[in-house]
């Protein structure tokens, strides 16, 4: 068996909950929205900041 301290399962859903989160933070900046707040805001949201990204409007330039 794996020595890891926690269930392997566990390691994958956070890396998958990350890993949205990082690309939420993509999309968030492909609509005009600061990269870095977004990242970090995906990093510990996730899901949540992925679906938040997706369904806003892109900033308007001036």
């Amino acid at each position: 068996m794996s020595d890891l301290p926690i269930d392997p399962t566990l390691y994958l859903i956070l890396n998958l909950h990350c890993l949205l989160g990082g690309i939420g933070a993509v999309i968030a900046a492909q609509k005009g929205r600061n990269l870095v707040f977004w990242l970090i805001l995906g990093l510990i949201c996730g899901t949540a900041a992925f679906i938040t990204a997706l369904l806003m409007k892109p900033k308007k330039s001036l």
